[in-house]
């Protein structure tokens, strides 16, 4: 239960962990309000920095708007976007977008905003606030807002001004660490970033690779 307490909390804030930069009560925790925003929200954008690679600093992006959704994985120049819309999932790369694959994922509809609430919902009912402190990490300060489980998870979300850019999440029960940097966040989404792609489908003739590149994207 506790690792799935710190899980659903990374998930919440990988789907939609944003804020605008007014708004806030001066007595008000920011990850407060950044909850109560994602829980509105229809429109989100949300990009992580995940390593380094030979092409250049791998990313990834989540996109929410309205019932669509998208996931972005970018190597340098090379990236690979995945679309969930209208009961499927199509994957292509943005520089080559003529061509595309997709598969029938069974889902008629996705309820992004019900699912959003629900996690946010839950988020705040195991969540608690603790306190509120600067820390400096390689040389940079940031402000932490600190929460905890009741139990054995402490959070720690690290903010340079107004802008969320770490979330650790640690775990005393396993001494373990879970740290996810936010790179990019936004409110809106371009149309064309979560459209069904149009052109020539090739599923027939990368099915399997294509199924394994979603498959992870979707885990």
């Amino acid at each position: 239960m506790k690792r799935k307490i710190s899980l659903i909390m990374a998930v919440t804030l990988i789907l939609a962990s944003v804020f605008s930069a007014t708004g806030f009560a001066a007595t008000s925790p920011k990850t407060e309000a950044l909850l109560d925003k994602v829980s509105n929200s229809k429109e989100i954008a949300v990009t992580m920095t995940t390593g380094s690679a030979l092409l250049g600093t791998t990313t990834d992006t989540y996109y929410i708007n309205g019932d669509a959704a998208a996931y972005d994985h970018s190597m340098g120049f090379v990236n690979l976007r995945v679309v969930l819309r209208d009961g499927k999932a199509y994957a292509y790369f943005p520089i080559l977008p003529f061509f595309y694959a997709q598969i029938d994922t069974g889902l008629i509809k996705i309820d992004v905003s019900k699912i959003i609430k629900s996690s946010v919902g839950l988020t705040k009912g195991i969540t608690h606030y603790e306190k509120s402190y600067d820390e400096t990490l390689d040389g940079k300060t940031y402000n932490v807002e600190q929460y905890n489980d009741g139990a054995t998870v402490t959070l720690k979300f690290y903010y340079d001004g107004n802008e969320l850019k770490l979330l650790s999440v640690y775990d005393a029960s396993t001494k373990s660490t879970q740290n996810t940097y936010f790179e990019k966040i936004a409110f809106d989404v371009d149309d064309s970033v979560t459209a069904a792609p149009k052109g020539f489908d090739i599923t027939p003739f990368i099915q399997t690779l294509i199924i394994g590149m979603i498959g992870s994207a979707l885990v």
